[in-house]
């Protein structure tokens, strides 16, 4: 496993990555600014409703694409932070 001193990109750069992978999708488009907390939680609501009503659940980002609060592009970049892709 590196450690942080073996980062080029700096010592707090690797714990960073860390925990972004351990976070929601939702949070991680909360904070780049991608959607607002009230569009975050009518996405999340619907979501739950769905659950409850036997309906087939959507992934989150997709409600949010379909309710206009986000774009294909911003979907990709939450994803990118969620599961970055490393030359191995």
């Amino acid at each position: 496993m590196p450690s942080a001193s073996d980062d080029p990109a700096g010592p707090g750069a690797w714990r960073k990555e860390m925990s972004d992978r351990y976070k929601f999708f939702g949070e991680i488009a909360l904070e780049k600014r991608f959607v607002s907390a009230e569009q975050l939680y009518e996405a999340l609501t619907l979501q739950a409703r769905n659950r409850v009503d036997g309906v087939i659940e959507k992934q989150l980002g997709q409600l949010l694409l379909e309710l206009g609060h986000i774009n294909e592009e911003q979907i990709s970049e939450v994803l990118d932070v969620l599961y970055p892709v490393t030359d191995a």
